[in-house]
């Protein structure tokens, strides 16, 4: 019988795997311990009569009812003075070591009403008592405690410990300068933990009606709209209770050893399984960072109890997207702190933010003058991952949301750390980072607002297997696309991101003071200010991976790296051209990575060298040019019409296609797609020196995002085969959708129609730019007539508001130069406008020579 209660609590441990409620669970669990302290009791009154004279009242979390697996439990043995000590001390003796017997901790205190006043020093037992209900014994004495000691606790003391929790949740949340989301949280005492949802609940509880001292957490926050916040707590409630039982301990820490164990309880999948790890991890990040939003408005709420007007503006779905953005843009240029119950608000709103938020021209064009002004940008890029608008804005860091890191290395998620490297950044920017050598480099960099975004992506890589450098790049080409950068500013971003840990991995690893080692590494760089700026962020990114990460003999040889790097560049009169370095590039990476010989890089080099036009050195990353290799080989093994390859992207679905030479593959591509009522947002066209196609395209589903499932995939490769095979007819294809859409329509007159050829934009083709009513097959149309005057077309962009499209296309003569005969392009013209069906005279024709 002594061990009864042990016995009933590891039958019941399993039951939290079903349960999933943390609340449920730990209640369930103080019911078990409940019963069999009210029968040993009933059974010690029946020998010493002491019911009258004594109440047992749990306190702490067991008294919150939120007993864990194996925490202690806390009871308060209340008595009126009239018992004789011996008897005190036989029962108390009697009940703690029935608890020990069954395994238990237990945490007591014997007092008097009187004596309870003196409990009041420690905050810890002040919290204790605040949670205190009735067991067993006298209910009388209990309810003369509550009138005589709770519901007079002395005002300075609770003023006091009040404004405690307040500073203290202020600084840990509000004011923190450290990341919240831990790689091994403490599911208690780390921030966004059990105890700071706990403080809040001490601080209302003691702000309530005087007899409101029987509710737990959970009742409390019953009482308003806090439905999030309750399922967060229940969650750690859940996570805290399972580490207990799988530790067989009172343990708090969720490290690296423990959370596939946890994940595998709690019913994410097995432990072997990475996804289920990362599911379970993100779950309880983003319980964490509903805590957050709750205590930064609740604490900003007890400072402003009005809510800011500004909050009715998110409601317009019309100016919603250029609202949120200049938020952030007003804050910074005001230097105004913005509220937290604002933030929330725009949280919501980012409910309703659509696809095309990430390549709206004015939330584009607001957000580069965001980070070239500099100023705060860390900061504010915070607030915005906060309010879910970054990862909306740029889904390429949007998808390393909460995304952990299975690293002893590594204290964050991905997201935190890359945040927390922008909270550096801002120092750097201020002028008052730690290490003056450094601040002095970072203040002879250019370009910062390209660092900025290459921070954002540098490990937004890391959400696929393999290597996240090469992944990273290529996100970063996708996103500067999207911001129509230059293709220097391009270059720039995606070496940064492609060469991230370089720096890092060569003062470590390798010999430094190699001068052969030094003069090759010289090589990858353009000019200083791009070693500059590498070097920035390889310091600030090393020091935000944790606690005393970077420490002094880390930076002293990477300074050494830098300064001996520079000194070479300096020297150098005659640099390497892009071309030639990106060569050098890929050879690199082939041998180091791919581990392949010499004799074959050098002639994957020349391939990828040899692939017209040479945009294709720019736009692939080495990681890419090397499938694209791999891929035409095992193309031309297999006899097949053509080799059809789709990738995932956080933005698009991005296909590739090899084949033969062949003119009616982009129709065939953009006919498929525009059939299915899927959008093409980007097309790519090169040619080997063989005269093989590589064609690269991105598309996207009706609302602009990448869920595209396999069977549409599936049905765009068939359909293209067969077209080019002769089983489809294109045209009939490309005219004809299987998808009803009603789109949005702009007033007659309130956009004006284009047709603008450039020559002024590139050495070696010219650009075409079309605004014009949108229409099924429209893309279509416009390269069947380019098509039908002979023209290269080597890259299309596409993008459509409501029903108005805004397209680009680059084009050349099949000899391949510019377009520049005015006959031609008048000719061009009046197909062009004929094939779409504008009316004559209508709109705006130029020609930029």
């Amino acid at each position: 019988m002594k061990l009864e209660l042990k016995a009933k609590l590891l039958r019941t441990f399993p039951k939290a795997k079903t349960i999933q409620s943390g609340r449920l669970f730990t209640r369930q669990l103080s019911y078990l311990i409940d019963s069999s302290l009210v029968s040993l009791f009933q059974g010690l009154d029946q020998e010493y009569s002491v019911s009258q004279h004594l109440a047992l009242i749990p306190i702490g979390g067991y008294g919150r009812m939120e007993i864990a697996p194996y925490s202690d439990i806390d009871l308060l043995y209340l008595h009126d003075g009239k018992l004789k000590h011996e008897i005190l001390t036989a029962i108390i003796s009697k009940i703690n070591n029935f608890l020990y017997n069954n395994g238990r901790e237990v945490g007591h205190t014997c007092r008097t009403i009187k004596e309870s006043f003196e409990s009041l020093e420690n905050i810890q037992s002040y919290h204790a008592v605040l949670d205190s209900r009735f067991l067993i014994g006298s209910r009388p004495l209990y309810i003369k405690y509550q009138s005589d000691f709770l519901e007079k606790l002395p005002s300075d003391r609770v003023a006091e410990f009040n404004e405690f929790k307040i500073a203290f949740l202020e600084g840990r949340i509000i004011n923190s300068y450290d990341p919240f989301l831990l790689s091994e949280p403490n599911l208690k005492n780390d921030p966004l933990g059990l105890r700071d949802v706990q403080f809040i609940y001490w601080l209302e509880k003691t702000s309530l009606l005087k007899n409101d001292h029987g509710s737990g957490v959970f009742d409390f926050f019953l009482k308003g709209d806090t439905l999030p916040i309750l399922n967060a707590y229940d969650f750690l409630l859940l996570t805290r209770s399972a580490l207990h039982i799988l530790s067989g301990r009172k343990n708090d820490r969720l490290d690296l050893n423990y959370q596939p164990e946890v994940a595998e309880f709690l019913g994410f999948g097995e432990k072997t399984n990475l996804n289920a790890i990362e599911r379970f991890m993100s779950a309880l990040y983003k319980s964490q960072k509903e805590i957050y939003f709750y205590l930064g408005m609740y604490l900003d709420a007890r400072k402003t109890p009005i809510v800011p007007s500004y909050t009715k503006s998110f409601s317009n779905p019309d100016t919603l997207y250029e609202e949120v953005i200049h938020f952030f843009l007003d804050a910074q240029e005001t230097g105004t702190e913005p509220s937290r119950i604002l933030l929330n608000d725009l949280r919501f709103a980012s409910n309703f933010i659509d696809e095309d938020f990430k390549s709206n021209k004015i939330v584009i064009d607001s957000f580069i003058k965001l980070i070239k002004n500099k100023k705060q940008v860390g900061h504010l890029l915070t607030l915005m991952h906060e309010c879910n608008i970054l990862g909306k804005l740029i889904p390429e860091f949007g998808a390393c949301t909460n995304f952990p890191l299975f690293s002893f290395h590594h204290q964050y998620t991905v997201d935190e750390h890359t945040l927390l490297i922008l909270r550096e950044l801002d120092l750097l920017i201020e002028g008052t980072w730690e290490d003056l050598q450094v601040q002095e480099i970072f203040n002879q960099c250019e370009k910062v607002d390209i660092l900025i975004l290459a921070i954002l992506i540098h490990d937004a890589g890391k959400v696929k297997e393999g290597d996240h450098c090469q992944y990273g790049a290529e996100l970063a080409l996708i996103v500067a696309e999207r911001f129509r950068f230059s293709e220097e500013d391009t270059e720039l971003l995606r070496f940064l991101v492609a060469e991230h840990i370089i720096m890092s991995e060569l003062s470590s690893k390798r010999d430094i003071h190699d001068p052969e080692l030094i003069l090759n590494f010289s090589k990858i760089f353009a000019t200083p200010n791009t070693l500059r700026l590498l070097y920035i962020l390889t310091i600030i990114d090393t020091k935000s991976v944790g606690k005393g990460v970077l420490t002094n003999w880390k930076k002293e040889i990477l300074y050494f790296l830098y300064r001996s790097t520079l000194e070479i560049l300096e020297k150098n009169t005659n640099p390497i051209k892009t071309i030639e370095r990106i060569g050098q590039t890929l050879e690199s990476y082939l041998i180091e990575k791919e581990g392949l010989e010499p004799d074959v890089c050098r002639g994957i080099v020349k391939f990828a060298l040899d692939v017209k036009p040479q945009s294709y050195l720019n736009y692939n990353t080495p990681r890419r040019i090397f499938q694209h290799f791999v891929n035409i080989m095992e193309w031309n093994a297999s006899k097949e019409s053509i080799k059809f390859i789709s990738e995932s992207e956080p933005a698009f679905i991005t296909i590739s296609i090899f084949s033969s030479e062949n003119r009616q593959l982009l129709l065939f591509v953009c006919g498929t797609i525009s059939s299915l009522g899927l959008n093409l947002v980007g097309m790519r066209l090169f040619r080997t020196v063989n005269g093989d196609i590589i064609l690269q395209a991105q598309i996207t589903d009706q609302i602009g995002s990448g869920a595209i499932g396999s069977e549409q995939i599936e049905t765009i490769e068939h359909t293209i085969k067969d077209c080019i095979n002769g089983k489809l007819n294109i045209e009939e294809i490309a005219t004809t959708s299987n998808i009803w859409s009603s789109p949005i329509k702009i007033p007659d007159g309130m956009v004006e129609q284009l047709v603008k050829f450039s020559n002024d934009i590139s050495i070696n083709y010219t650009v075409l730019e079309i605004r014009l009513p949108d229409s099924l097959g429209l893309v279509y149309r416009i390269l069947r007539t380019l098509l039908d005057f002979d023209l290269n077309v080597i890259f299309v962009r596409i993008s459509t508001s409501a029903d108005f499209a805004y397209d680009s296309f680059h084009i050349q003569t099949k000899d391949g130069f510019k377009v520049e005969n005015s006959d031609l392009i008048f000719s061009i013209k009046e197909k062009i406008l004929e094939v779409t069906q504008m009316k004559e005279n209508q709109g705006v024709f130029e020609i930029d020579f």
